[in-house]
């Protein structure tokens, strides 16, 4: 960029005088000293440059100042502009280059109204947002520095209680067995004494006898002598044979005591080598993008969003009903459902251990067995084009539906209820065991929420960076972050009563299925603060048991547990 110090004055340098210069005409793309200037604002020629002070000029970014106004190849000064080709031509570059171009225009037409155009000002909106995006993003980016940080400190005071747990429950293992240790002494000692009793007792029968045969010997006439011995012969027989019994019925034996340690304690430094794992799991951002230029908010997601005037405005009509035909409906109990990329819907059938697969008008198209346990399949999420997973008492199974068949099982460590995919992670509900992470590619898990009450967790559902659960057994909605903190619950008897299925639409509102008393489909707000009543028997429904939002049509899927899918619109 010139400064003040070296740009001089162009008419002057050709004359080989050296001047400083004071003004700056950008057409002439020279330098002017006050004379000069005088000279060039009066001249036919120049006199409607457009003419700066120097000063204005060295506060123009270079490469605005360093752009010029003539062709390089040509040497000339560009006239005009080619909208064909968007760029500018002198008289040499239309002979050459656009000879055969519609719609040249005179340059100066083109740039008189730059400064003032929507192009300006559009971009000017574009830097704005730009500036704001940024701004917004590096605070999310903080934020989730921060939020990470809440993880591992939470995560630190997890494996500590963990570690307390594991040592408290050796502590009374020790105990208990150093109980059992002596009280296996106590009982063994006092067996052994009272044999040592029962033998002291011999003894003093022993010694009276040998003071007995000892008088005979001194005292007594020669027959007493003989029937005495034969008396005293018979007596100790008795006793010999006593002793003989101590032998034979193992009173005698050596008695030692044997500790065996559980293999499961020795063998804990070869079958545990990490106290757990760490892994991260990806959610969807929750930056969006200002663009008022489109005047719409674009999120990082094709995604389109529906955003109602409130909360109170959210309204459902009804597309369609599909009534499963007899062959299907036989013994089913729809547990979980879904909407396949073909429109199609997908049902998790407790009732005969199987996925189905029905068109719109109820006809049974796939029935695929996929749970060789008592129970189950209990859900059903989608991952990708023709690939499900299916929750088990066992369980996860991936079905592919277009071969019908189960290529891959994954166990849990309990009954697996509620199922959702998000991002190559399998989240569902672990009876006895909380929200569990499980990577699908490499199957490690991560408990995101512990729950020790064994409540069933049958509706999970995945939006964005949160998961949605339903607790059957305690009649309880949750919220949590997608790392597991818990953000809010919902807990109203007199609304909320045995629920099942859950979706959460475009907005973050979440529905629920309440299906066993009030036999009605609520919807929440996004803080879980509010709630509606949204469908009810009145609409059809009698045991709505589980739901799927289509994101791309804005549909709510509502399915009985044992006949009619109904599909609304939601506005």
């Amino acid at each position: 960029m010139a400064t003040s110090s070296n740009t001089f004055c162009g008419i002057c340098e050709a004359r080989h005088i050296t001047k400083a210069a004071d003004f700056w005409c950008g057409e002439c793309d020279e330098g002017l000293c006050s004379a000069c200037n005088d000279h060039h604002s009066i001249s036919k020629a120049s006199k409607h440059h457009n003419v700066i002070t120097i000063d204005s000029y060295n506060k123009l970014p270079l490469s605005i100042s360093n752009i010029v106004n003539y062709c390089s190849t040509h040497d000339r000064r560009y006239e005009n502009y080619c909208p064909h080709h968007d760029t500018l031509c002198c008289p040499a570059c239309i002979v050459v280059d656009h000879k055969s171009c519609i719609g040249l225009s005179l340059l100066q037409d083109v740039i008189n109204p730059a400064k003032t155009s929507a192009l300006l000002d559009s971009i000017e909106t574009s830097v704005k947002d730009l500036q704001n995006n940024i701004t917004n993003i590096i605070e999310d980016r903080q934020q989730n520095i921060v939020s990470i940080h809440d993880q591992r400190q939470r995560y630190k005071d997890e494996i500590k209680k963990t570690r307390t747990k594991v040592n408290n429950h050796l502590d009374t293992l020790e105990h208990d067995m150093l109980k059992d240790i002596d009280d296996t002494e106590i009982r063994t000692k006092a067996e052994i004494e009272q044999i040592v009793a029962k033998l002291l007792e011999k003894r003093k029968v022993a010694d009276d006898i040998e003071h007995s045969i000892s008088a005979i010997k001194m005292y007594a006439s020669d027959l007493n002598a003989y029937i005495g011995s034969k008396s005293i012969e018979t007596e100790v027989e008795k006793e010999e044979t006593y002793l003989q019994s101590l032998i034979e019925d193992g009173s005698l034996a050596q008695i030692r005591l044997n500790l065996n340690i559980d293999n499961l304690l020795t063998s804990l430094e070869t079958t545990i080598k990490v106290f757990g794992k760490v892994n991260t799991l990806t959610g969807r951002p929750q930056v969006v993008l200002q663009n008022e230029k489109n005047k719409q908010a674009q999120i990082f997601s094709s995604v389109p969003q529906l955003v109602p005037k409130s909360f109170d405005e959210i309204t459902l009509s009804q597309i369609s009903k599909i009534t499963i035909q007899n062959k299907v409906w036989k013994n089913c109990d729809f547990r979980g459902c879904v909407v396949l990329p073909n429109g199609k819907v997908s049902l998790a059938d407790c009732g005969n251990s199987r996925l189905v697969v029905v068109d719109n008008k109820g006809s049974l198209e796939k029935s695929i067995p996929c749970s060789t346990d008592k129970e189950g399949p209990f859900d059903v999420t989608f991952i990708k084009e023709n690939v499900v997973a299916v929750s088990t008492s066992t369980g996860i199974q991936i079905v592919n539906i277009n071969s019908e068949t189960v290529f891959e099982s994954i166990k849990t460590a309990g009954q697996c209820q509620g199922i959702a995919y998000n991002n190559g992670v399998l989240i569902c509900c672990v009876k006895s065991k909380g929200i569990q992470g499980i990577d699908i590619v490499n199957k490690t898990v991560t408990t995101l929420v512990n729950v020790d009450d064994g409540s069933t967790q049958p509706g999970i559902a995945v939006h964005r960076n949160k998961i949605y659960t339903t607790d059957f057994s305690n009649d309880i909605v949750r919220c949590y972050e997608l790392e597991g903190k818990k953000l809010w619950q919902f807990k109203n008897k007199e609304v909320i009563f045995g629920p099942a299925g859950i979706a959460v639409d475009n907005n973050s509102y979440v529905y629920v299925a309440l299906f066993s008393h009030y036999k009605s489909v609520i919807v929440l707000s996004t803080d879980g603060k509010k709630f509606r009543k949204i469908l009810s028997s009145k609409d059809g429904l009698f045991s709505p048991r589980t739901l799927y939002f289509d994101e791309a049509k804005h549909n709510l899927l509502v399915a009985n547990q044992h006949q009619s899918i109904f599909i609304y619109k939601v506005s």
